[in-house]
């Protein structure tokens, strides 16, 4: 296994437990990200963004479905599952736990400069995932 794709797996298995301290492990100081709520600067900025989903979801699952390697970068495909049973910290507040389970597809890209990953990009449908928080009405059935 490549030192990038263990530096994925590290990062997904301290989600996956809760742990922040592993799921920011494989992160430079300096990195760069990029999320649907925004762009990132560093790894405090990161590491928040990491405990406000270990503390909302709690029982959070990343199902790897692809994990592609191109040289210092991996795309990975994953399903996020979890269910919000603790309050979502988010740049216009605090969202109180609702109870309800959520299921999303996910694509994170990771680039990897001298042992450490130095950009993290993630991608899913904000709509969806806020609408099975019952934050956005759900669409009209037609």
């Amino acid at each position: 296994m490549s030192e990038l794709l263990d530096l994925v797996h590290t990062h997904y298995t301290g989600l996956e437990s809760g742990d922040l301290e592993l799921a920011a492990s494989p992160f430079a100081d300096d990195v760069a990200s990029e999320f649907p709520s925004g762009p990132l600067a560093g790894i405090d900025a990161l590491r928040g963004l990491i405990q406000a989903f270990i503390t909302a979801f709690p029982d959070m699952k990343l199902t790897r479905r692809n994990i592609w390697l191109d040289g210092d970068t991996a795309v990975a495909e994953v399903t996020f599952s979890g269910t919000q049973t603790g309050p979502l910290a988010t740049p216009q507040g605090e969202v109180p736990p609702s109870g309800r389970p959520v299921t999303f597809p996910l694509i994170d890209i990771f680039t990897m400069r001298s042992g450490k990953v130095v950009e993290h990009r993630g991608y899913w449908d904000n709509v969806s995932f806020l609408t099975q928080l019952g934050l956005l009405p759900a669409p009209a059935e037609s």
